[in-house]
């Protein structure tokens, strides 16, 4: 495999991101994922929470440049613009009102000694929930899912699987961790589930 360009260049790293340069797009990814996802780690979020949010700031990001919203600045690195987009992201999700609701409940418990039986009990309604979401989806979706999450098969072994590119695999395993989430709160918000 050959090794990927580094992009040390900003004005490389922006002229290629314009022409929808895979390596370029690996490359942010190679550089940022995992310091970005340490950084929902320390913020309250999880590995989940951090793709999700890394995905839609690069999303955003890519759609900006491409607009011409976003104009290549010799001064600003664009791997520290893509982190502060990916990071509004999440500080957004943090201030959303689902996820307030559910801070907000967690206030309104209050067990006398059996934190660890109540944290087991929300885990497996979790967990319940999750399942029905799951059943939601297209196979395809849940399989795809079951690959990435749980075989933890990277995005160019499921693209090998699926007859896909690499690029197409992630951007399929976005929109189903999408869906996923949207049926999961749906099913969270109902009374009574």
């Amino acid at each position: 495999m050959p090794a990927s360009p580094s992009f040390d260049d900003n004005r490389a790293l922006y002229d290629a991101l314009r022409q929808r340069n895979d390596r370029a797009y690996d490359f942010l990814y190679a550089r940022l994922a995992g310091s970005f996802s340490h950084w929902v780690h320390t913020h309250n979020g999880s590995a989940m929470d951090a793709e999700d949010a890394f995905q839609k700031g690069l999303l955003n990001f890519l759609l900006n440049l491409e607009s011409g919203q976003y104009q290549f600045q010799a001064t600003a690195r664009i791997t520290t613009v893509l982190f502060d987009y990916c990071k509004k992201i999440w500080l957004n999700e943090l201030q959303s009102a689902r996820m307030k609701t559910s801070v907000q409940l967690s206030d309104f418990i209050n067990p006398a000694d059996d934190t660890d039986l109540l944290a087991d009990l929300e885990r497996s309604e979790r967990v319940a929930t999750i399942q029905k979401a799951l059943n939601q989806l297209k196979e395809e979706c849940r399989q795809l899912l079951q690959w990435f999450y749980i075989d933890e098969l990277s995005l160019r072994e499921i693209a090998d699987k699926t007859g896909l590119k690499e690029s197409s695999a992630k951007a399929k395993r976005y929109d189903c961790a999408e869906k996923l989430k949207g049926y999961y709160l749906q099913l969270a918000n109902r009374p009574g589930v």
